[in-house]
């Protein structure tokens, strides 16, 4: 089983899956490529979190998306 699976977020595709993070990276980048201005591509792990996002800019260029977490942060000095 792929640990790494490339998403279109508008569609919820998955596009291709992968074993390494960098071979996710790269089919990422790629199926951003492919896509229209804007539509955000996704790299999920094997358990659904998402670890990477990829978006087509206007000019053509790929850029990585911040991933902004739900959660609150965990306050290490308590312990």
């Amino acid at each position: 089983m792929s640990q790494f699976s490339v998403v279109n977020e508008s569609t919820e595709d998955t596009l291709e899956t992968a074993d390494t993070l960098q071979d996710a990276i790269r089919f990422a980048k790629q199926a951003a490529r492919r896509g229209s201005p804007g539509d955000l591509v996704s790299i999920l792990e094997s358990g659904g979190k998402s670890i990477g996002q990829f978006v087509l800019m206007p000019d053509g260029t790929v850029k990585e998306q911040s991933i902004v977490s739900a959660a609150k942060p965990i306050d290490v000095t308590h312990s």
